[in-house]
């Protein structure tokens, strides 16, 4: 069968590789549609010296095959976690499975960018998710990416009727402002660079857009939040000097989220009086687990938020190369390889 993977740094390829067979309990998926994310293009530019693994982690595909005795039957539409806590382990038994000491142990093979996927038993048992009728395979394959955000959110301790700064208008800012608006947040901001990006989320998610490059981001939240700062700050760019401006922007007793992946060394001044006197929260959320991967297909399912308009693009498989060099060269905001 054909995937797509890294090879040298820079370059997209479809190889060949080798068709998944099932062992017992194992649930075989043909791949519908693959999101691309910030992580597919990183992969990319680093290269991979072997091909072990494909790209991509946000799938949706149909069942081809599935044990006799099982909830599963052909013909399924379904999204796939792309990794399973163990259950287990000390975070997994202290409600943090994102933290689980063995999280990767147990994935779909080879990889979301392929033709079909080999989803191990447990996982299958675990992280194998019906899709929603009447919802797009497209659609659900936001549920990965939703579901991240979900986590971030809960993290933050998001209550309905609260003010969220989101500090990023990629493809996750603005499924947190989209999300967000569909939990009921009162006053959603969305701060960015970025023209076409901030245009979208003043149309569709955001009711106060903030260029940062002409506008002073602390001032207008704290003018539009009776001088307080936003309750929740989410940031979702990958840089320190976003993470300080959240904790500048953030209301005495509010919660700031570094929710992008930042570069290894990556630091911050933090006036450690004002975490004292102000008592905020400074919290950090990586990835998802299946638990809020099935709280997004739930909402993508709701229609209290129209979050397709987030894709922005879909390539056929031959064309997963441009796929990615859209998200590199961020000419929209998320693109979905679709196979059929």
């Amino acid at each position: 069968m054909k995937a797509a993977a890294a090879s040298k740094p820079g370059q997209v390829i479809i190889a060949d590789f080798p068709e998944p067979v099932a062992g017992e309990g194992d649930v075989i998926v043909e791949t519908l549609a693959c999101g691309v994310c910030a992580t597919d293009v990183k992969l990319v530019q680093k290269g991979a010296k072997e091909l072990k693994y494909a790209l991509g982690h946000e799938m949706a595909g149909r069942i081809v095959q599935g044990p006799k005795e099982s909830q599963w039957k052909v013909g399924q539409h379904v999204v796939v976690a792309p990794y399973l806590p163990c259950g287990e382990c000390y975070y997994c038994q202290h409600g943090q499975a994102a933290l689980c000491t063995r999280l990767y142990e147990i994935f779909p093979l080879p990889g979301g960018l392929s033709e079909r996927i080999l989803v191990p038993a447990e996982l299958a048992r675990r992280g194998l998710f019906l899709i929603p009728p009447g919802m797009s395979d497209e659609l659900a394959a936001l549920a990965e990416p939703l579901g991240c955000v979900l986590m971030g959110l809960e993290a933050s301790h998001l209550k309905e009727g609260d003010s969220l700064l989101v500090i990023g208008d990629g493809p996750m800012g603005q499924l947190t402002a989209a999300a967000g608006k569909a939990l009921g947040a009162g006053l959603v901001f969305v701060a960015g660079m970025t023209d076409h990006r901030l245009a979208c989320a003043q149309k569709y998610y955001a009711d106060v857009v903030v260029d940062v490059t002409r506008e002073d981001l602390k001032a207008i939240v704290a003018e539009q939040t009776g001088m307080r700062g936003a309750d929740v700050v989410l940031v979702a760019v990958s840089s320190g000097e976003a993470l300080a401006t959240g904790l500048a922007s953030v209301r005495p007793g509010g919660t700031v989220n570094s929710f992008a992946g930042v570069p290894d060394g990556t630091k911050i001044e933090l006036d450690v009086r004002k975490v004292h006197y102000q008592q905020y929260y400074l919290t950090g959320s990586s990835g998802t687990t299946p638990g809020f991967m099935a709280k997004a297909l739930a909402l993508l399912g709701s229609s209290r938020v129209d979050f397709s308009k987030v894709i922005t693009a879909s390539y056929p498989f031959p064309q997963v190369g441009e796929a990615v060099a859209y998200v590199e060269r961020q000419l929209g905001l998320k693109s979905m390889v679709l196979f059929s």
